[in-house]
């Protein structure tokens, strides 16, 4: 089983049944407040899902938007476009396909970007598909929180037990960022941006379950 077939089958399957169960607490608002903070007229959103909530929460927040994006799985796809009522904007597909001309006053990746081995070039396609001046937003999980050294550690494990030939249920790791890499990453391809720790967003001192980074960023005229 290749990794699109696991989005599509196991994944995508677990996605449906948990979105709405996972919830639209502080962290996510905090998400869709920064997609509107310029309060922009069409956006993009990579990873959509089944659009709720982060895609529900944008459509409300600002009436007259157009939301348009894609994501790996057909089937919640379906439901993205049911749900946010655009049929033409949404489709099945890896962003790095995308050969439209439409430039977006925002285009933002959230709650995804661990799923997604290659996400620099995804935050490159996501600037070639900005405005001069518009704006990108995106979390990822930092490589040196204790959260995802404790998770490497598990994979370690996992990958001795199959080296000795104990069986294991087929899975896809998470994809974990360097954040000094990230911001040397957005200087060299002309952003300014401003980040923030997810422990920061919700107000804990956790360290264990905190791994994630949000980033806001211009993209210069």
């Amino acid at each position: 089983m290749n990794e699109t077939q696991y989005y599509e089958t196991v994944y995508s399957r677990f996605w449906v049944n948990q979105t709405r169960k996972y919830g639209y607490g502080i962290y996510e608002k905090n998400l869709v407040r920064l997609v509107l903070k310029s309060s922009p007229e069409r956006v993009f959103e990579v990873g959509i899902g089944t659009g709720w909530p982060i895609g529900c929460a944008v459509k409300k927040g600002k009436e007259g938007i157009v939301l348009d994006g894609c994501d790996i799985s057909e089937s919640a796809v379906v439901l993205a476009r049911k749900e946010l009522d655009n049929e033409e904007g949404i489709w099945a597909g890896d962003v790095l396909s995308y050969k439209g001309s439409t430039l977006y006053d925002v285009t933002y990746c959230v709650r995804a970007s661990w799923c997604i081995s290659n996400f620099y070039q995804t935050v490159k396609k996501m600037i070639s598909m900005t405005k001069p001046g518009g704006y990108i937003v995106f979390d990822v999980m930092d490589r040196n929180s204790l959260y995802c050294l404790k998770a490497r550690i598990s994979e370690l494990k996992e990958q001795y037990c199959r080296f000795l030939g104990i069986e294991m249920d087929e899975r896809f790791g998470n994809h974990y960022v360097s954040i000094p890499e990230m911001k040397r990453f957005l200087r060299a391809n002309g952003l300014s941006y401003q980040c923030q720790r997810e422990r920061e967003i919700i107000h804990t001192k956790d360290r264990n379950h905190t791994p994630k980074v949000v980033f806001y960023c211009r993209k210069e005229k």
